[in-house]
């Protein structure tokens, strides 16, 4: 699963604090051990593929290559980094200490507390910022695309173009293989401001239209798998009429309230992707919220918890809580549930072929009364974190530091930096996730065998879908990597919906980007209060003058000019 997301952060403490921070950086040391002229390395070009890796057929991705070390004298750059107890001690990191010997280039580590994408990191890279106390580099640190540009405008941030072409080769090769990498890179003004990180989780693409049903629960009712809502609530009801789990245990359909159930009830009345439910029709941006299409997913999410179809918890239940509904020791009690993998509801017992989450099902996206059957597919925010190594003006040697990200981008580098040394690649005839050729696999991988030894995805990478299903698998061992590929694969792809229905992840200027995040946080909160009321009938969606005043509602916060600010911005992603 995809640990890292982007997070919304304040842009005014930059902007006040941008006149002591410029003056800050020009005096700044540069690299220790290197010529202060930024562009007097010679040109990279990609090494001989290493022999004896094994790739399918037709793989698009990272390769292994023969490397060299970027500098020949210990060179020492600065850089930030959020902190991590399976990374532990940056500097004492095995990784770390691998890195350095391969590129002859030292980092002076400074931690921050946080996850790298979360308020607390950013309200300290922030003062951080603003205080004129910045590093040559951020690494881990997700800033959003409107405060690379913000910065990138102050001239904080470098404009990463003159470097790419000559010291990026690994990235010119992933940018062929995903030719939206480098559109979704830029801003406004043209800059790159990060080096990115490319990974192309398939079922992750998926994960906001899932949903799992109990197919034991199921056959014991006489009863098929749904592909309509009508048949939904035919399956629900036997559930319950059946009471499988006993004593008036069982929980027809459950959630949580980090799953929206509206991501997948939603699409069987109109394309809906989730928060901000912005969506995209011959160019037009609006959103799904107030179309009477959502109306009736209302309606009949309503009917649905009126018959104690759907957990009474369903909007305040935490991951802890749904959690114990699915290991319930004395049986299952959940007929299914609204989650974004089997791990999101039950513990996982990977070493039993009969364990319980193997009962479980994804459901294909449901068919609605008017036709509609759409799984909410993610063409561009997933497959690419554009914050990955941001370089400040404070660096006299980006070039060095460029050639450093890039050389992460190598296969083997991947491997080590989110997954460790035990490295083992595959043999001629090795299955991978998707049943073809493998090319790798691990002795051991779980958070404790990999404390001190990796960078948490918190390092440039370069992970393809190629990639991510070429990890190997152990027939004797089965994990559930495999049917969570083949089961986004041949219930959730075939009903994606077209890519530019997809709001894409656009830039706002300084401005625009306050006035989104405050009207942004007060329609969110609307339309998942007022969600959570009409399904369980403290509003009725019935009823015209509520529907009315919830739409009111939504236009008083502010609608009109927040969707202005998207229009502006998806045409200038457009060009």
């Amino acid at each position: 699963m995809r640990r890292r997301a982007v997070v919304t952060g304040a842009l005014g403490i930059a902007a006040a604090g941008g006149s002591g921070l410029l003056s800050g950086c020009s005096s700044g040391a540069a690299a220790t051990g290197a010529a202060a002229d930024s562009l007097s390395a010679p040109p990279t070009e990609l090494g001989r593929e290493r022999t004896g890796i094994n790739y399918p057929p037709g793989y698009v991705g990272p390769r292994a290559r023969e490397r060299r070390a970027i500098v020949t004298e210990p060179t020492t750059f600065t850089i930030v980094v959020p902190q991590s107890l399976t990374v532990g001690d940056w500097a004492k990191n095995e990784f770390t200490r691998w890195m350095e010997q391969q590129t002859g280039i030292r980092i002076q580590w400074r931690q921050v507390a946080g996850k790298g994408n979360d308020a607390e990191t950013m309200t300290k890279i922030n003062a951080m910022i603003a205080a004129g106390d910045v590093p040559d580099a951020f690494l881990g640190i997700t800033f959003t695309r409107s405060q690379l540009y913000l910065y990138g405008a102050q001239n904080l941030f470098v404009d990463l173009n003159p470097y790419l072409d000559k010291y990026a080769p690994n990235l010119q090769h992933a940018m062929k293989d995903y030719p939206e990498a480098r559109k979704l890179m830029v801003s406004p003004d043209k800059g790159i401001y990060s080096f990115p990180d490319i990974n192309d989780c398939y079922h992750c693409r998926a994960s906001n239209g899932r949903a799992l049903l109990n197919t034991e629960w199921i056959r014991k009712v006489g009863l098929d798998m749904p592909t309509t809502t009508d048949e939904f609530r035919e399956v629900l009801t036997a559930f319950k009429k059946a009471d499988l789990a006993g004593g008036g245990k069982s929980i027809p359909f459950g959630g949580y309230k980090d799953a929206p159930l509206d991501t997948y009830f939603m699409n069987a009345f109109v394309y809906n992707p989730g928060d901000p439910w912005l969506v995209v029709d011959d160019g037009k941006v609006g959103v799904s919220y107030l179309k009477d299409e959502w109306r009736e997913g209302l309606k009949y999410l309503h009917g649905l918890y009126q018959d104690g179809l759907l957990a009474k918890d369903i909007f305040t239940a935490n991951e802890d809580q749904i959690k114990r509904y699915g290991d319930n020791p004395g049986g299952p009690i959940l007929g299914g549930a609204r989650v974004y993998y089997w791990g999101s509801c039950m513990t996982l017992d990977l070493s039993d072929p009969n364990a319980r989450w193997r009962q479980y099902r994804t459901m294909e996206p449901l068919k609605g009364p008017e036709g509609v059957q759409v799984a909410p597919w993610d063409y561009l925010k997933v497959g690419l974190e554009v914050s990955t190594l941001v370089v400040t003006r404070k660096c006299k040697r980006p070039d060095l530091l460029v050639r450093w990200a890039d050389y992460q981008m190598d296969l083997e580098v991947v491997l080590r930096s989110y997954a460790g040394p035990d490295i083992r690649w595959s043999a001629k005839g090795d299955k991978g996730i998707n049943g073809k050729q493998s090319i790798y696999g691990y002795d051991s991988w779980n958070t404790d065998a990999t404390k001190g030894k990796t960078w948490d995805q918190f390092g440039v990478m370069y992970r393809s879908g190629d990639f991510r299903l070429a990890e190997r698998v152990n027939p004797k061992k089965p994990t559930f990597e495999s049917p969570l590929y083949e089961q986004s694969r041949d219930y959730l792809f075939p009903h994606k919906q077209p890519m530019e229905q997809q709001f894409p992840p656009v830039t706002l200027e300084a401005d625009q980007a306050a006035q989104d995040a405050e009207i942004g946080l007060n329609l969110k909160g609307e339309v998942t209060t007022s969600l959570a009321k009409f399904v369980t009938g403290k509003l009725d969606p019935n009823d015209d003058g509520q529907w009315n005043d919830y739409k009111d509602r939504i236009n008083r916060i502010g609608l009109a000019p927040y969707l202005e600010i998207q229009q502006a911005a998806y045409e200038t992603y457009q060009g």
